[in-house]
């Protein structure tokens, strides 16, 4: 974790864009950046971290625009690029968009309206999903718009990075973000926030579009991700156990679920009595293939696109994929494996030309 200290432009806002591999969107994420006015002081930060693409030839042409900065990454993962970015920012206000991440108008003074809240240190666009991405990227979207549903009021304990802005000031007191993180830095922040007093907000009119990875493959490599990130940061904040206000219990307990049947079912196989196990097994996935049915029926019909229909096929993959990274961790804490941020967080392959 590297600590960092507050910038000087109290009427500007500093955006950093994590880099490593994002030439199929990066583009247009930097145009509708540099399509925003905040007022004051702006510069969008641009760190490239090793990327293998063409993702520094793009960069190369936006570095003749005076707001816009290109840097070299430290190499060591997005949160140190991150940290990187903070302590080379100018101004009083931070934010992060993700390479793949496209804002629209207004998304920036949206958020900053949130921040004029001293009490909030941090407040969160809102993702909207693409009618017309894969089934993979529609499904990743449509299930987190249904989690952020549930937050009326805007009032949150997790902001993601990937489309936030942050009063720097908050960032440097609780020492900037962990670096020892992969997936899940973005909840170790939020919660070392919260527990320094501060609020955090989700603003629905502060929109964006996030392009997932795309294809079931894919999908599965980033929930293996998510769900090893996840084991880092419980065993670190041991009573997120049953998630947050964005992740909430019925999520976390799927996988601890199917876990536990497929244990049942391997002692059964052991003692005998595989067929006992099985059905033991088969009862658990049918009950976590009904809840996911229902709630993709309620996204249906909230957000009028028919993809919400796959969530048990896709949730239940999800489930096995963070089994397998519960293993996975396990495995490497047996053996005192030292821990990186690559064992979750994997970039984006370099796009074939």
């Amino acid at each position: 974790m590297r600590f960092i200290a507050t910038s000087s432009y109290a009427d500007g806002v500093s955006v950093i864009v994590p880099v490593r591999n994002g030439a199929p969107w990066l583009a247009r994420v930097i145009e509708a950046l540099l399509a925003e006015d905040p007022g004051g002081r702006y510069e969008v930060i641009a760190i490239d971290d090793g990327s293998t693409d063409g993702s520094a030839a793009i960069l190369a042409r936006f570095n003749r625009d005076p707001r816009v900065r290109v840097i070299d990454g430290p190499g060591r993962g997005a949160t140190a690029a991150l940290n990187l970015g903070v302590a080379l920012a100018q101004c009083a206000l931070v934010a992060q968009v993700d390479q793949d991440v496209i804002v629209e108008r207004g998304w920036l003074a949206t958020l900053r309206q949130a921040l004029q809240d001293t009490k909030v240190a941090a407040a969160q666009g809102y993702y909207v999903t693409d009618p017309s991405a894969p089934l993979s990227a529609r499904v990743m979207g449509l299930d987190l718009e249904q989690r952020y549903a549930r937050l009326e009021d805007g009032r949150t304990d997790h902001v993601c990075t990937g489309n936030t802005l942050y009063r720097t000031e908050a960032l440097a007191s609780i020492g900037g973000f962990d670096e020892s993180f992969g997936y899940g830095y973005d909840n170790d922040v939020s919660y070392r926030l919260r527990e320094a007093g501060y609020e955090l907000r989700l603003c629905r009119d502060a929109k964006s579009q996030h392009h997932w990875r795309e294809g079931f493959w894919p999908y599965l490599v980033q929930q293996y991700g998510f769900g090893y990130g996840r084991i880092d940061l419980v065993w670190r904040h041991r009573r997120r156990l049953m998630g947050d206000a964005v992740s909430p219990a019925p999520m976390m307990l799927h996988p601890i679920l199917l876990a536990g049947g497929l244990a049942v079912a391997g002692v059964g196989f052991a003692a005998g009595r595989g067929r006992a196990g099985l059905a033991v097994l088969g009862l658990i996935v049918t009950a976590l293939a009904i809840e996911r049915g229902i709630a993709g029926l309620r996204a249906s019909r909230r957000y009028g696109d028919r993809a919400a229909l796959a969530f048990p096929v896709f949730h239940l993959a999800r489930d096995v994929a963070w089994v397998a990274a519960m293993m996975s961790w396990s495995v490497r804490r047996l053996f005192r494996l030292p821990a990186q941020p690559g064992d979750s967080m994997r970039p984006r392959p370099a796009a074939s030309s």
